[in-house]
């Protein structure tokens, strides 16, 4: 489910909407001027009312908020400070916003929404788009249910770049649409934590290495030196 509603200090759904444009922001940074489009709005008016009522506290924080079906949520703050427009069930929204990553809302709409129950799903989105695959993942896998692991296996064949690593490491460990690190230092804490399992990991089959090695570079030793001194053993093959 994708909605609307106050995030901080009670999660509070106001209003489903079926899509919202303006939310990913290429550059990852804060943006006073984000223009969001919400489409297809149900409540419309007491959206509109909650908003208004609220456009001079700092009680409420509104966000768009992702619901699985697990109950489990993923929120976007927004600090909405105009409205340019409302047309049938669709508003347009000036907001402040640390917007989402690129490819947040496909891997949504077509695969988080629906439940991830197949690995290598991610690699339907462009390489621009897997950083919004790892945002999704971090927030929706469902750890509690993930089976405790001292050995994973990843596939060289399914990775181009860096984020693919992450990508294919995190199901590997936490199964499909799972998460295990987005970044050098999200891994790290990643490999301490007991939450994402990384107390248990021992040991990492790398098949296809070979082609691994020659598409991330500089990143592949970096990768293994950061297993190495977490006494993760890596067996290239």
């Amino acid at each position: 489910m994708l909605s609307i509603g106050i995030i901080y200090p009670e999660l509070k759904i106001l209003s489903k909407i079926d899509n919202i444009k303006g939310l990913e922001n290429k550059a990852k940074k804060l943006d006073y001027n984000t223009i969001l489009a919400l489409e297809n709005v149900e409540n419309i008016t007491s959206l509109i009312s909650a908003i208004e009522s609220n456009w001079n506290t700092d009680e409420n924080d509104f966000g768009i908020i992702f619901k699985d079906s697990n109950n489990n949520h993923k929120c976007y703050h927004i600090n909405i400070h105009e409205i340019i427009s409302i047309e049938d069930k669709n508003i347009l929204l000036k907001a402040f916003t640390f917007g989402a990553s690129k490819g947040v809302m496909k891997a949504w709409k077509n695969y988080f929404s629906k439940g991830i129950e197949e690995a290598n799903l991610w690699t339907n989105l462009k390489q621009s788009e897997r950083q919004g695959w790892l945002e999704l993942a971090m927030a929706f896998q469902n750890v509690e249910n993930s089976v405790s692991k001292s050995e994973a296996i990843i596939d060289g064949k399914y990775i181009k770049s860096v984020e693919d690593f992450y990508c294919s490491l995190g199901e590997a460990i936490n199964g499909s649409g799972g998460y295990f690190g987005r970044n050098y230092n999200a891994l790290i804490d990643c490999i301490r934590s007991l939450e994402f399992g990384g107390n248990d990991i021992k040991k990492i089959y790398w098949k296809n290495s070979k082609k691994s090695r020659w598409k991330l570079k500089n990143h592949f030793k970096i990768i293994l030196e950061v297993f190495n001194d977490y006494g993760i053993e890596i067996i290239l093959e």
